[in-house]
């Protein structure tokens, strides 16, 4: 028998109900503001000026955040030209961790340079935070 191709094996998009909208920022909230976050950890290794754990952290991070949970909760936004909008959102979150990531580099170390863009990275965090009441659940029930 031929195999099926993988995407007909794609899981059902995620329901958009209170509680998964909750959960998928929640989980973004948490890397931006708890200290165990990933903010809390990249701001304690820039600050230590461990730019070897720098580079490691942002190295995997962009998957592990940005593609998993941004990724999440994108998908979850009921207002067509927001989810556009927060494709521009998610990919600036990319050029703010390559930007830590290149000031950290051997040879190019630069912690003015790596805070500068931490600092952006927060902000571009609390932008797609910000879309979590743009979420109309009136517009899904019963779909």
């Amino acid at each position: 028998a031929m195999a099926e191709p993988a995407s007909a094996k794609k899981p059902p998009p995620e329901p958009i109900t209170a509680e998964t909208v909750k959960s998928a920022f929640d989980a973004i909230r948490y890397e931006l503001e708890d200290p165990a976050g990933g903010m809390a950890t990249l701001e304690s290794k820039i600050a230590a000026k461990d730019f070897e754990g720098v580079m490691d952290f942002t190295k995997n991070y962009d998957g592990y955040f940005r593609k998993a949970r941004v990724g999440r909760a994108r998908k979850l936004l009921t207002d067509k030209k927001l989810k556009e909008d927060s494709v521009l959102m998610s990919n600036a979150i990319t050029f703010d961790l390559i930007g830590i990531n290149r000031a950290s580099r051997p040879g190019q170390e630069n912690q003015e340079e790596a805070k500068k863009y931490l600092g952006e990275l927060k902000a571009d965090i609390q932008k797609i935070l910000d879309l979590e009441n743009t979420v109309d659940l009136s517009a899904v029930e019963g779909s």
